[in-house]
């Protein structure tokens, strides 16, 4: 067993370590810093790379590991990496977004530059060399990347206009940054900028000339991809079908819920009425930023005292003005969790401040997504007992390959499933807050709908679209940013409520074994310290351990 655990180790550090070396703005991401100054290689030759070594590691794994010989724990280990290696060659050959979606390279490109300028996991000054370094690179990774590019979707190369479109403004902001803070290095630093800005530019040229003429195909993977992903990468025991049913089933059951919960409110009025006056119910616009950072206290004492889930040891969270180059891609609020192989585990909740230079009814609508019922609501999904919690926990999970686990079954589901524990628990001290709950449950079931919809190709884009707006009642502006994401993340956006359900099963049997032992506090503390695993691999190792009995002591 002792050569069988050293071997598999040793294979679960090579894929961490070349997965990281393989794309360096994960690693940045990941928080390992060897790769910073760095940009992929997404040529052609270097996706065959990929592939190759992919496919060379699950053969020496199936080879050399008899997985029956590892314990519990490794066996997890295991299947997480098995399963990685399968979605990642999927990915690269078959699927093969990278010969189709032009929006993958500008935006890796700025992502790049957002981690290192948004992360303080080191002092600027050595963050600045590597910025300078990737803005360098964009005008070589940009062109060796456009070998790639067969045939792209319509929709796909209008969303990657709009990407790279946004690479000089975003450029502009991170040289002003940097020649705040070194003005006297304004020479170099405008050069970078100027190399970076070129780059873009002539990536869109590329864009205009010959993408224009290679416009075919469709963004959607197809039933069996999306079977394969719900079996393979997310291990569910669901088809399309059977997925697409569950989330019809919960629209029409939630929607029931929002129209109980509005009658209890108002006999007179429907949820949708509700909802539009609440949103006029928020903060000053000079204090949106301390009314979040006020919430945010109090759902950290809520948590706390009600012992909900344990908030980890020296946790530290920031509430802050989003960075000005972020702002036109975090129109609200959103939690930039720390790396999982970063020291500093500081999160920070980024709130987007009011536009003063908009016009006045903009101003307005943007304050109404601020409302007192949905800034609880963001509390609690975003940091307390939400993603703040739940992340810091997964950082600490056992080895490496285990902390750089992303499930989002895992991770969406858990906050969402916080915002109905919290409602559970007592938590909303307004009434509308319940209404939003459940209108944002609604979304995140429509979502299971849309997303099946669009990759199996019985939704049109627009039809998509239509039904968030009809349905869910999203804002027609933003049901067409979401929709552009879903085409790009098949399977992700039905993760949240697949997740959440998965999550409350788990909780439920937990609570008929154990009976009047039960306690919520001990089932999410194990719970939480497995790491951001697929519910299926986190149920067969979380059962074994609740029902191990208790050291005394």
């Amino acid at each position: 067993m002792l050569e069988t655990i050293k071997t598999f180790s040793a294979l679960s550090e090579e894929f961490v370590e070349l997965s990281l070396k393989h794309n360096p703005v994960r690693a940045t991401q990941a928080g390992l810093h060897d790769y910073d100054a760095q940009l992929p290689n997404d040529s052609p030759d270097g996706f065959k790379e990929r592939s190759q070594w992919l496919r060379d590691l699950e053969q020496r794994l199936a080879a050399s590991v008899p997985w029956q010989e590892l314990p519990a724990e490794h066996r997890v280990d295991y299947a997480l990496l098995r399963s990685a290696i399968v979605t990642q060659r999927a990915d690269l050959e078959e699927i093969r977004v990278h010969q189709k979606n032009p929006a993958l390279y500008p935006q890796t490109a700025l992502t790049g530059l957002y981690l290192l300028l948004a992360r303080p996991f080191a002092p600027l000054e050595e963050r600045k060399e590597a910025l300078l370094a990737r803005m360098l690179a964009i005008p070589d990774y940009l062109k060796e990347a456009r070998a790639n590019l067969q045939e792209v979707p319509e929709a796909w190369l209008n969303i990657a206009v709009d990407v790279n479109l946004a690479g000089p403004g975003f450029v502009d902001e991170v040289c002003r940054t940097l020649e705040r803070s070194f003005p006297g290095e304004g020479e170099r630093i405008e050069h970078a900028g100027s190399r970076a800005r070129q780059g873009f530019f002539q990536y869109g040229q590329f864009m205009e000339s010959e993408l224009e003429k290679k416009i075919g195909g469709t963004f959607a993977i197809g039933e069996r991809w999306m079977n394969h992903r719900l079996e393979r990468t997310h291990m569910l025991s669901l088809d399309c079908s059977a997925v697409e049913a569950l989330g019809r089933e919960h629209v029409e059951r939630i929607s029931g819920l929002l129209d109980e919960e509005a009658k209890r409110i108002d006999p007179a009025r429907s949820w949708r009425e509700l909802i539009a006056e609440a949103r006029g119910r928020h903060p000053e616009a000079t204090k949106v930023r301390e009314a979040y950072a006020a919430e945010v206290e109090r759902a950290r004492r809520f948590v706390a005292e009600k012992r909900i889930a344990p908030i980890p040891e020296g946790e530290k969270l920031v509430v802050a003005d989003t960075p000005v180059f972020q702002r036109t891609v975090v129109p609200l609020a959103a939690y930039l969790p720390p790396a999982p192989f970063d020291e500093d585990q500081t999160g920070h909740l980024f709130v987007t401040p009011v536009d003063t230079a908009r016009r006045k009814d903009d101003q307005v609508q943007q304050l109404e997504q601020h409302s007192y019922a949905e800034l609880a609501l963001v509390a609690v999904h975003e940091t307390f007992p939400g993603h703040h919690v739940q992340l810091l926990h997964a950082h600490k999970a056992g080895s490496r390959l285990r902390r750089m686990s992303e499930s989002p079954l895992l991770v969406e589901g858990w906050a969402l499933y916080c915002e109905e524990l919290m409602h559970t628990e007592g938590y909303y001290l307004e009434p509308m807050t319940r209404l939003f709950q459940l209108r944002d449950l609604l979304w995140r079931a429509c979502r299971v709908v849309v997303d099946v919809g669009l990759q199996r190709e019985t939704f049109t884009f627009m039809q998509a679209v239509d039904y968030l707006v009809q349905t869910a009642m999203v804002e027609r502006v933003n049901a067409v940013s979401e929709v552009r994401r879903y085409t790009m993340t098949p399977t992700q956006p039905l993760a949240f409520l697949l997740g959440k359900l998965e999550l409350d099963a788990l909780r439920d049997e937990v609570r008929r074994k154990q009976g009047a032992q039960f306690n919520l506090h001990a089932f999410h503390a194990e719970l939480l310290s497995l790491g951001s695993l697929p519910p299926a691999l986190l149920r067969e190792e979380l059962l074994p351990r609740l029902e191990q009995p208790k050291q005394p002591g």
